[in-house]
């Protein structure tokens, strides 16, 4: 599964296109949209702009694009007025260049970090079979990162980052809870070392089976946000989480995540989402509210563990998987249900806004650093020894990462011309598109396939919002109100300084 295309090296490389100045022509970038019964959303896939209408939509957009004059006069001026078409005189490919000269203009913008990953440790006591990090560590050590490197990249974090933009120090491993030392080390260096008014909160991510009444207590006391790892109930669970003798991790889980609430700490679960509990997520989640009251989910696509095993037998299929996402998210949003993976996408889509980057990491705004005091853009790839350096040199880092890994956005690929989901994708991960072709610089097929399907499934459920009652007459035209668009979203919001927020998607967009 490999996607081979052209790159443009920046904004000025963009074909300019014939310019008419006489008539109206479409932006590039504009979909007309077939959704049934008569029918259509005129689809501009780089401003999340969305127009909805009958035939009249349909003989307009066709009129346009085919050099004529539009019988409908007020829907021609709304479609310049609101970016569809190009005015006569102006270039098709104008808003798309533009981004394309804004993103360009980034590579000489100095990082500015919103997320610190410290993978504390190389070792884990489980042995779960979907692990992404463990099995690709090429030289594992027994020891957790060194006290005084940590101090010195909690000090470089805050140094690179903007004082009063929101920001997290996420600890992580392996297990990190198997040398709690190091992570209260952690918390001390960082509140000693954070400056006035820094925008800062700690999260930790644990299988809390090694928590105890002494670690929860100390880590409500220092409002330490934990992310336990949970793929349901017990018989769901123990599938694919188990210890190294083989046994299920579940009941010594359950009893963490109870030792963490009884003593205040603010608790999120995050499932791995695969062929074990697709088909019972919606009752998982009901149960995981019913259960913990979690603050947010993390309901994660499963990603293949090692670059050889692509075809893991518990991946799941894109499309299903962003189905079931959706549904879950339509089903909980009044409740203000945070799925992050959903949030995403959706929420660039509902403010139609360009989203340049999926990932942090090619945001220039990840900073991640491992046992072995090594630092780099992405955990993936630090694990590896790729993308690893040892100097903390903010020059080295963005001429390593920002230079490159910016020119992953979907503005600058051929292939994703004519994509209805062009705007909202970010071009997924670059460790899935580098285990898939080999190339980091590749397109993440797997995630171009579930974020086109979101985009369709977004795409309908705002038309939904919007259209009226019974057969849609042939010269009915609608274009969402910012209240209409915002149901999509219902209750559902991202807030700083709790759980109910993204860990390193967080770009400089």
């Amino acid at each position: 599964m490999t996607a081979v295309s052209q790159v443009w090296a920046d904004g000025e490389a963009l074909p300019r296109l014939a310019v008419d100045p006489a008539r109206l022509r479409p932006e590039t970038n504009t979909q007309l949209l077939d959704l049934g019964g008569g029918a259509w959303c005129l689809n501009h896939a780089l401003r999340q702009q969305q127009l909805y209408g009958g035939q009249v939509l349909r003989e307009t957009y066709r009129d346009l694009r085919d050099g004529m004059t539009p019988a409908d006069q007020d829907l021609a001026r709304v479609l310049v007025e609101q970016g569809f078409a190009a005015a006569p005189g102006e270039a098709p490919e104008r808003f798309h260049r533009e981004l394309m000269r804004a993103e360009d203009a980034k590579q000489d913008v100095q990082p500015s970090f919103t997320l610190l990953r410290i993978l504390l440790t190389d070792v884990c006591n489980l042995s779960c079979s979907y692990c992404k990090v463990i099995p690709n560590v090429l030289a594992p050590q027994a020891e957790p990162t060194d006290a005084d490197r940590l101090a010195e990249v909690i000090a470089f974090f805050f140094t690179h980052s903007d004082v009063s933009r929101p920001k997290i120090i996420h600890i992580t491993g392996g297990e990190p809870t198997l040398f709690f030392h190091q992570v209260q080390h952690i918390v001390e260096v960082a509140e000693h070392a954070a400056r006035p008014g820094e925008n800062f909160w700690f999260v930790i991510g644990t299988n809390a089976t090694l928590i105890r009444q002494r670690q929860a207590a100390f880590l409500a006391e220092h409002d330490v946000k934990c992310i336990v790892s949970m793929d349901g109930p017990q018989h769901i669970h123990d599938a694919l989480r188990r210890n190294h003798g083989g046994r299920g991790s579940w009941r010594m889980v359950d009893a963490g995540v109870r030792r963490l609430k009884e003593a205040g700490a603010e608790v999120s679960l995050s499932m791995v989402l695969g062929q074990h509990n697709l088909d019972q997520a919606e009752e998982t989640i009901t149960w995981f509210l019913e259960t913990y009251q979690p603050t947010g989910l993390g309901v994660n696509f499963m990603k293949p563990p090692t670059p050889d095993q692509k075809d893991y037998q518990h991946l799941v299929d894109p499309d299903r998987y962003a189905d079931r996402m959706y549904a879950i998210h339509q089903a909980f949003r009044d409740r203000g249900l945070f799925l992050e993976l959903v949030y995403r996408k959706l929420q660039p889509f509902v403010e139609q806004r360009y989203r340049f980057h999926d990932c942090g990491a090619a945001g220039g705004t990840n900073l991640n650093v491992d046992a072995k005091g090594n630092v780099g853009p992405c955990k993936s790839f630090l694990v590896m020894d790729r993308l690893a350096m040892q100097a903390l040199d903010i020059d080295a880092y963005r001429s390593t990462v920002v230079t490159k890994w910016r020119k992953r956005s979907p503005i600058y690929y051929t292939h994703c011309e004519g994509c209805a989901a062009r705007g909202m994708c970010g071009n997924g991960c670059a460790y899935d598109a580098m285990v898939h072709s080999g190339d980091e610089m590749a397109i993440d097929l797997r995630s171009c396939q579930y974020t086109q399907r979101f985009n369709q499934l977004f795409v309908e459920d705002l038309f939904n919002q919007v259209r009226p009652a019974g057969p849609v007459p042939a010269t009915w035209w609608h274009l969402p109100s910012r209240a209409e668009r915002g149901r999509l979203l219902g209750a559902v919001s991202a807030r700083p300084r709790t759980l109910s927020y993204s860990i390193g998607h967080q770009t400089l967009d």
